[in-house]
């Protein structure tokens, strides 16, 4: 599993809800939020870090 792991998100029509959703998955795949990068008003990209205690 790689130490970080970057996404291109776009929220679409369901505004900032798709982007938690998604945000819950990776943390349930063992990765933690490390940085949120605004490209525009509904996209985004976002990069985790793996959590040490998966590690």
């Amino acid at each position: 599993m790689p130490e970080y792991l970057a996404a291109h998100f776009d929220t679409g029509p369901d505004n900032l809800k798709s982007m938690r959703a998604f945000i819950n998955e990776k943390a349930a795949a063992g990765y933690a939020l490390h940085q949120v990068i605004e490209r525009s008003p509904c996209q985004w990209v976002l990069i985790f870090r793996r959590n040490s205690a998966g590690s």
